[in-house]
């Protein structure tokens, strides 16, 4: 499945959104939450995030949550990974999500390109990273 069109903008494939498990640090102070997403070399005292970034050419970053082990990263991300809203939905999430499993063969069936931050970047540079501004949500 090659690129869809959908509300106006172009999509990688059928996936609205996809997520990235990465090394990051987190900076929080009254009214914003600023991730450093570390693609390589991350600082010993990182903690771990999930990045969804809308699934089209530029991959924007819509949300970062954090976390403080790989494992929990992992287990929320087989979580809500199956849930994301298809093109091929209108937009929606399927009814029925499938198993995590599930969902990695059908990603791997339709031959699904994951995120690669290779892609956006300009080749040859080195230690690669970004950051995510968040508004801090007081409860």
């Amino acid at each position: 499945m090659g690129k869809i069109e959908f509300n106006g903008e172009l999509y990688n494939d059928d996936r609205m959104f996809v997520l990235y498990l990465c090394k990051c640090t987190v900076c929080i102070n009254d009214e914003v939450i600023e991730t450093t997403i570390y693609h390589e070399n991350a600082p010993d005292d990182h903690k771990w995030c999930l990045v969804t970034y809308r699934n089209i050419p530029r991959y924007i970053a819509t949300r970062v949550d954090h976390f403080d082990s790989e494992n929990d990263a992992m287990a929320y991300m087989k979580k809500v990974a199956p849930v994301a809203p298809l093109v091929s939905l209108g937009g929606k999430p399927p009814q029925t999500p499938l198993a995590y499993d599930e969902f990695v063969r059908w990603k791997k069936d339709n031959n699904f390109k994951e995120y690669d931050y290779k892609t956006v970047y300009t080749p040859g540079g080195t230690n690669h990273r970004e950051t995510v501004l968040s508004k801090r949500q007081i409860k």
